[in-house]
């Protein structure tokens, strides 16, 4: 076997996981190979974002010196920098349905997202995405193979030998797995636990779909709901006994230029297990059962195959050992619900990253290093395990789950304003790569759920949903203490209003009601909060933001209109001189290894799930 390049990092999966960690490894000068079976454009779902996932892009943007990843942070960054095929994103929104019955207007809620300048968020359109951050990692200095199945890893004290199927092979020193669902790493070294012992069990059916009508046309709308933004400008999440759908719109927007929408539907493998039926007769028997959802896809027709997973639930064993490491994708899922998959999967990048720079450097690429990156992993995929199940253990009853919910949203909220204050602390850093604080208590914990009080809330909310699925607790009664829990605990936002069952949402997330949240974080909050989550809620950081943002906006909107005015009447032009200085701005790392030849081949990805 000849080995045609040696690297410091080969990265197999160059979805955005794979092609961010790629991107900031390169940019600190490692030598960075990024391997992929298929090639792009591809489709990839993981498509909704929140506010912890985007607040994250600005913080890996400004730790590891990569803007491009910033660009991923709201949907303005995105139209303006890397797509217009993207949805926005203004809220999670949320409407119950029983079988057979016209929907209940009062039996739905609202979470609303940031507004500007760190929201909206956005809905990514991955195959546009998943490509613009791949070209991102080789401007930065990564070398791709596309079309480059691997057949065959082998790991020596001193690194691993990669091999594909065409002959063509590898040495790294490390080995990151990106490859999702079907992991090249989980087959080779037998990681995948059997049975699963996740508590979540539910299967998918997912596609992309052209004529889904927004649902705020489909009869009542967002004001009819009682709700501060419109229903079709959010993730929709039609909930129901025994299962959810999401809804994710590419063409909510008037500058989108994409009229595809997302559709899953997620259902309780103990109430709905497979039937064996084709998943889009399934799907439209389910549809069929919830009227204004039957209205909404009366019309709607699937672009692409449908998707069925029997199980959605897989984990492994193990997630790093000496000279390896799985991304959160390639480890293990829980369920879709929440959007959590990305926010677990840049997490665990953040921490990641720097000790793969470090350990360049120093040779230690030992089990040892990455110990922490393996636990905080899997703490964090406990957790969302914990909250989804709890979840599909309440859509039994419309009251327990509007109880349930306050967890994530109180959650959702710290989670948020913790990467906040991490990234105006990097702001300031002197060494922001070795900046170890950042990595510890409190921020470790996806949506906070190390902070102390929270997790007493949790455990408190937990007993009684267990109590309700054992047979011994009434819903109502469960809904009614787990409010009381909540108010307890001092956790949910004064400027929210009370946490009470008719409180469907927070009110619309405006920036008048970001900054009093923000003021309540830093004056009035538990102690906790106020020391660890406050740092990037105070109005001068929020009104800088604001002022960096517009400009932005200004900017980009009028140099768009002028050269538009200039091409009426001149044809001569030097903006061949912006693409020189992009080019040039680029070059800011050692000059990539140089590329090898892979032939290609029309070989099958790792799958519509592949990576993250």
């Amino acid at each position: 076997m000849i080995i045609s390049k040696t690297y410091d990092v080969a990265i197999l999966g160059t979805g955005i996981g794979g092609t961010i960690l790629g991107a900031i490894l390169a940019r600190h000068g490692l030598k960075v190979l990024l391997l992929e079976g298929g090639a792009h454009p591809r489709f990839a779902i993981g498509e909704s974002t929140i506010p912890e996932t985007t607040f994250m892009f600005r913080l890996l943007a400004e730790r590891y010196g990569v803007p491009e990843i910033g660009y991923l942070s709201n949907f303005q960054r995105v139209r303006r920098h890397v797509s217009s095929t993207c949805g926005i994103k203004r809220s999670f929104s949320f409407v119950y349905h029983r079988v057979g019955e016209p929907q209940r207007l009062e039996e739905s809620m609202q979470f609303s997202n940031a507004p500007p300048p760190l929201g909206p968020d956005v809905h990514l359109f991955r195959q546009d995405v998943d490509a613009y951050m791949l070209s991102v990692a080789v401007g930065h200095g990564a070398t791709v193979q596309q079309h480059a199945e691997v057949t065959d890893v082998d790991f020596d004290g001193r690194g691993v030998t990669i091999a594909t199927r065409h002959g063509g092979a590898f040495r790294a020193r490390y080995f990151v797995d990106a490859g999702g669902l079907r992991s090249f790493l989980a087959r080779k070294l037998d990681l995948r636990e059997d049975p699963c012992p996740l508590r979540t069990r539910s299967r998918s059916l997912y596609t992309h779909m052209l004529g889904v009508l927004p649902y705020d046309a489909c009869g009542d709308t967002h004001v009819d709901h009682g709700l501060p933004t419109p229903l079709s400008q959010a993730t929709l999440h039609n909930l129901f006994k025994g299962g959810w759908m999401w809804v994710i719109p590419f063409d909510n927007h008037p500058s989108s230029t994409n009229r595809l929408v997302s559709v899953g539907l997620q259902l309780n493998l103990d109430i709905h297990p497979p039937t064996g039926a084709p998943p889009e007769e399934e799907f439209r028997r389910i549809v069929a059962t919830m009227p204004k959802v039957a209205r909404q896809f009366e019309r709607a027709r699937a672009v692409r195959e449908w998707t069925s997973l029997p199980r959605l639930q897989f984990s492994s064993r193990r997630t790093a050992g000496d000279r390896w490491c799985m991304l959160p994708h390639a480890a293990s899922f829980v369920d879709p619900l929440y959007s959590s998959g990305l926010a677990v999967t840049m997490s665990t990048i953040n921490i990641l990253a720097s000790r793969l720079i470090q350990a360049a450097s120093d040779g230690d690429f030992s089990a040892a290093r990455f110990a922490h990156v393996e636990t905080w992993m899997r703490r964090n995929f406990d957790y969302f395990d914990r909250l989804v199940s709890g979840s599909y253990n309440a859509y039994r009853d419309f009251n327990l789950w509007n109880a349930w919910i306050r967890l994530w949203m109180v959650g959702g909220l710290y989670g948020a304003l913790g990467v906040l204050a991490r990234v105006v602390h990097y702001q300031g850093a002197k060494d922001k790569l070795l900046d170890a604080p950042c990595e510890g208590f409190p921020y470790r914990g996806i949506q906070g759920h190390e902070i102390p009080e929270f997790a007493a809330l949790f455990e408190a909310a937990q007993r009684e949903m267990d109590a309700v699925v054992a047979g011994e607790l009434a819903s109502e009664e469960a809904a009614r203490r787990i409010f009381q829990h909540v108010e307890a605990s001092g956790l949910w936002p004064e400027p929210w209003g009370p946490a009470r069952p008719g409180k469907r949402n927070p009110g619309g997330y405006n920036l008048a009601l970001l900054m009093r949240t923000g003021q309540w974080a830093i004056d009035r909050a538990p102690e906790v909060v106020r020391r660890h989550f406050s740092r990037g809620a105070s109005m001068p950081v929020i009104l800088k933001l604001v002022a960096d943002d517009w400009a932005d906006e200004v900017r980009v909107s009028i140099g768009n209109a002028a050269l538009h005015l200039r091409d009426y009447f001149v044809m001569a032009n030097g903006d061949y001189d912006v693409a020189a200085r992009r080019s040039l701005a680029m070059d800011t790392a050692p000059p990539p290894a140089e590329a090898t030849s892979e032939p290609a081949a029309s070989t099958a990805g790792a799958g519509p799930l592949s990576a993250p």
